[in-house]
């Protein structure tokens, strides 16, 4: 008989369940801000919803850093990374910029948000999808088709949070669809670096897209550097 779901999530490392947690609260706080926003005028959000992002992005950052030196983990275990999926996604990138501004369709037009947005486009991926569907899978090991069923549940669980902020179309047709799309796309490349560039165009414009490229780019290289430079180390042993 295998072990239940509750037996499975204690079987995971620390910082798997930590992150699982905060993904979790991360979207029960989502929910009840955009109800907050939509049904009480004298709710702004304002500085305590900016605040209770970047404290959200902080524990999860700060998690993936603890698992990254205390671990050995490498940034490639969160999708981050100039593997075969990463350097394909790249190419597949390089392509697109390059046909947008052949066609003087990509247009540079940075606003005050663009960085904020983007680096929300990025953290979201990061914890949805790389985070999310892969520790799903874990916990549903021994269980029929269990890629497809972490992707529907990374997707359900990043629809929670717009369900009082879209309508029934936007919420069905938009983000739980596009979340499975996003979730194969990720789970077939291994690399979160085109859904977030698609969500970053979305939030903010092409700039948000650049600067999201840029960030996947710098701890890929971090990442690809400290690797080679271990690999030798690790053969001598």
């Amino acid at each position: 008989m295998s072990p239940g779901i509750g037996t499975r999530f204690r079987r995971l490392p620390f910082c798997d369940r930590l992150l699982l947690l905060v993904i979790g609260g991360w979207s029960i706080f989502g929910l009840l801000d955009n109800y907050f926003v939509r049904h009480d005028p004298t709710y702004g959000g304002g500085p305590f919803r900016g605040l209770s992002s970047i404290f959200i992005w902080a524990a999860i950052a700060g998690t993936i850093a603890y698992s990254l030196i205390w671990q050995q983990r490498r940034p490639a275990t969160y999708g981050i990374s100039f593997n075969l999926g990463g350097v394909a996604s790249l190419a597949v990138l390089a392509v697109i910029h390059v046909y947008l501004l052949i066609s003087g369709k990509f247009v540079l037009s940075p606003t005050d948000s663009f960085v904020w947005g983007a680096v929300g486009a990025f953290m979201e991926e990061l914890a949805f999808r790389a985070i999310a569907i892969d520790r799903f899978i874990l916990l549903m090991e021994g269980v029929e088709n269990k890629v497809f069923w972490a992707i529907l549940a990374s997707s359900a669980l990043w629809s929670v949070p717009h369900i009082t902020s879209k309508s029934l179309s936007q919420l069905v047709g938009g983000i739980f669809i596009g979340g499975l799309f996003f979730g194969y796309v990720y789970y077939k490349s291994r690399s979160i670096l085109l859904t977030a560039w698609i969500h970053g165009v979305a939030n903010v414009g092409y700039p948000g897209g650049v600067l999201i490229a840029a960030l996947y780019c710098v701890i890929s290289f971090a990442d690809w550097t400290i690797w080679t430079w271990n690999k030798p180390k690790q053969g001598l042993r």
